[in-house]
Formats: structure tokens, C-alpha cells, sequence
């Protein structure tokens, strides 16, 4: 087995779900370690994410953080993510439009 860590450098979430970085690659299992929900704007912005499994889409069954508001300035740790695991083929995406999520994760190959 080799252990090694993934990096999502952030990206601008969207009002639509994406994938944020990559799915999991095949034979791997990723556990996500910290993760942030960063508004840079001047109003308040509601953010979801998910875990999608491989196939799967974003939906009510994979969302760990629902319409959470993100106060202008705030920079929000996710501690509903921390230690959540994904399957090969799966994703963490979310939608927030105009914030800034990053996340680290270790992978299990």
C-alpha cells in the first residue's frame, strides 16, 4: 500500500455543483484532512459540498454541508468534511458562487 497526500490548490466555486480537483483514481481510497470555505465578496453567499460516489451526482444522499451562509470575509474550516472518506470514481464538488474552496486529503493506494 502507498500513502501519499493530495492537494486541491482551490478554485472559484460556481451556483452550480462541480468537481473540485480530481476524482479519486482507480485501486485508491481518499480521506479528506482539512478543507476551507473562503468569501472574498462583499455579501453573503450560501455554499453546499458533497462526497459524490463514482457515478453518482450531487444530491440530498452525499451532501455533507447544505446552504451553509458564508459571511463576507469569513474563512469557514468545514470540520463536517474532516476525516470523510471517497471510493475510486468518487468526487467532492460543491457550488457557492464566488467563494474559494481548497482541500487537502490522504490518498490510499
Amino acid at each position: 500500500m502507498t500513502i501519499q497526500n493530495y492537494v486541491h490548490d482551490g478554485s472559484t466555486l460556481a451556483a452550480a455543483a462541480a468537481v473540485q480537483g480530481t476524482a479519486v483514481p482507480a485501486l485508491t481510497k481518499r480521506i479528506i484532512r482539512a478543507a476551507t470555505l473562503c468569501n472574498s465578496t462583499a455579501a453573503p453567499v450560501s455554499a453546499s459540498v458533497y462526497m459524490v460516489p463514482a457515478a453518482g451526482a450531487p444530491d440530498a444522499t452525499n451532501i455533507l454541508i447544505s446552504a451553509r451562509p458564508i459571511a463576507p470575509g469569513e474563512t469557514y474550516p468545514c470540520p463536517e468534511l474532516v476525516n470523510q472518506g471517497l471510493n475510486a470514481g468518487g468526487s467532492v464538488q460543491a457550488l457557492g458562487a464566488g467563494l474559494t474552496f481548497k482541500y487537502t486529503a490522504t490518498e490510499f493506494v
